[in-house]
């Protein structure tokens, strides 16, 4: 709970300029379907968020 607190801080400083220009941080996912012979159906999804802090 507060690695969120403190990761949520940070975009928000990060998003409004506190430390510097403001930086717009990069969302990026994929889900994945497939079907595997052995096991029957599967599914994968993949989130990212990445925010460049130099």
């Amino acid at each position: 709970m507060i690695k969120t607190v403190l990761f949520l801080g940070l975009l928000t400083l990060a998003g409004c300029g506190a430390a510097g220009a403001p930086v717009k941080p990069q969302v990026s996912g994929s889900a994945t379907l497939g079907v595997n012979s052995n096991s029957g159906a599967y599914t994968d999804t993949e989130i990212s968020i990445y925010v460049p802090l130099n």
